[in-house]
């Protein structure tokens, strides 16, 4: 008997998942989401007047998150450069751009200039998320993402399957998840649809469980 006809059978499917990020709770926001692939190159070696060939070493592919911009973020407060952040009030352009921040880089406006002391840095504002001129792993892995001091297992950015019961069928883990590119969309005036923004995303390794 085929699969599609047992009704005790269900298929996963693409449109029941939500997305985690470190202290920030469900990303409502997130409109759809690549999962985690892994490339494994092989080597070749010559012996004599054979090639022979070997696995090498996997190496994990990054992800993109798509984005719309509804008024909020997730379903609870982030923490992103230690500052908390209403998930459920910031929109979804002003969170990005704080992650950005939060990373390490600061925009060359006068008040952040090369050379101005920490200490006149603002106190308040964008500005306040970083002490550094460029992104740096750690700043970006811990402050962009949410602290890892909270979670045990120091993971920052969850992928869920769920069934139709809303149960996890599919569960991928991402550690040490690191930005490559933050993309605000695109305007135009023959177009009424919703704008997406997209976040490029590396990480180191993933685990999946069920």
């Amino acid at each position: 008997m085929s699969w599609w006809s047992n009704s005790n059978t269900e298929p996963k499917r693409k449109n029941r998942f939500y997305v985690s990020m470190g202290t920030g709770g469900t990303l409502y926001s997130v409109s759809s989401v690549t999962k985690p692939s892994v490339t494994i190159e092989p080597k070749e070696y010559r012996m004599i007047n054979h090639f022979y060939r070997y696995p090498g070493i996997p190496k994990w592919e990054p992800i993109i998150i798509k984005f719309v911009d509804p008024g909020f973020w997730g379903g609870a407060s982030v923490s992103i450069g230690g500052q908390p952040v209403q998930g459920t009030s910031q929109n979804t352009s002003k969170t990005l751009y704080e992650m950005l921040l939060a990373s390490g880089y600061v925009n060359p406006n006068p008040a952040t200039k090369a050379g101005v002391t920490e200490t006149a840095l603002p106190t308040t504002g964008p500005s306040r998320l970083a002490r550094v001129v460029s992104p740096e792993k750690a700043a970006m892995i811990d402050r962009s993402f949410g602290s890892s001091q909270q979670k045990s297992d120091g993971a920052q950015l969850r992928i869920v399957q769920l069934n139709a019961a809303g149960d996890p069928t599919e569960t991928w883990t991402l550690y040490n998840p690191m930005i490559t590119k933050i993309s605000w969309g695109e305007l135009d005036y023959g177009d009424d649809g919703l704008v997406e923004y997209t976040l490029d995303v590396t990480y180191d390794w993933a685990e999946l469980t069920e």
